[in-house]
C-alpha cells in the first residue's frame, strides 16, 4: 500500500483507545516508519489500529503490526521512540475530506467581494468549507476571502455563503463552501482538519499519554 500525502497518524493502544500521534515516514521496500515525540512508551510488538491521515486519499483505518523500539537514529527531530509498522488490513477509507468537520476557534479578518473588511470567528471547518460567526451582514452566494496558515505558509482562501443563520446576540452565522481551491491548498486544509481531530481525540483521554 502506498500513501500519496501522509505524514501523520494516530496509533491506538491495546485497549482500542487513542494512544499517541506519530510522524509517518515511508521508504520504498521497507516497513512504514512511525516516530513518536512521547517519552512515555516502552518496547513492544502488537497488532493494533492505526488511523493514517492522507491528504489526498482521506482517513484510512488499518490493522497494523507495530514494533515499537527506542529511536537510535540521529535526525533533526527529537523523537525518543520509533516503530516499524506493517499494514495487515485496510478496514475502510472513510471520512473523506468534505465529510470530516472539526470544531475550531479561529479569529481572523475577512474581506467581502464588495471590498469591506470585517472580523469574524471560524467555528468549524472541513476541506470543503467552514462555518463562521460575524456581525457583518452577508447574502446567500456572496463571496469573500480570508488568509490563514493551515500548514506551512499563509494562503488566501475564497469561499461563498450557502446558508445564513440569524443569531440573536452574536450577529450572523454563515455556512460556506470554499471556491476554486488548488489541490495543494485543499490538501493543507485537510491535514489541518485531521491533525485537529487527533488533538481532540487525545484530549478526551484521562491522561496525556497511556503506556502500551
Amino acid at each position: 500500500m502506498k500513501f500519496k500525502d501522509c505524514d501523520t497518524c494516530l496509533v491506538y493502544g491495546s485497549d482500542k483507545k487513542p494512544l499517541s500521534r506519530a510522524r509517518v515516514e515511508e521508504v520504498a521496500d521497507k516497513p512504514i516508519r512511525l516516530y513518536f515525540t512521547s517519552s512515555k512508551l516502552r518496547s513492544a510488538r502488537l497488532k493494533t489500529l492505526v488511523d493514517f491521515y492522507d491528504g489526498q486519499q482521506g482517513l484510512m483505518r488499518c490493522l497494523c503490526e507495530v514494533l515499537l523500539k527506542q529511536n537510535q537514529q540521529i535526525t533533526r527531530f527529537t523523537e525518543p521512540w520509533m516503530a516499524d509498522c506493517v499494514i495487515l488490513k485496510v478496514y475502510e477509507v472513510f471520512q473523506r475530506q468534505k465529510d470530516l468537520r472539526v470544531k475550531v476557534h479561529i479569529t481572523t479578518e475577512f474581506q467581502s467581494d464588495t471590498g469591506i473588511y470585517f472580523p469574524g470567528s471560524i467555528q468549524n471547518i472541513s476541506a470543503g468549507g467552514l462555518y463562521f460567526v460575524t456581525g457583518q451582514r452577508l447574502f446567500q452566494k456572496q463571496e469573500f476571502i480570508f488568509r490563514h496558515n493551515f500548514r506551512t505558509e499563509p494562503n488566501t482562501i475564497r469561499a461563498k455563503v450557502l446558508r445564513i443563520h440569524n443569531l440573536t446576540q452574536n450577529g450572523f452565522g454563515y455556512g460556506c463552501q470554499f471556491v476554486n481551491l488548488s489541490r495543494s491548498l485543499e490538501s493543507d486544509i485537510r491535514n489541518f482538519v485531521y491533525n485537529r481531530q487527533i488533538e481532540m481525540q487525545l484530549e478526551k483521554q484521562p491522561s496525556e499519554e497511556e503506556e502500551l
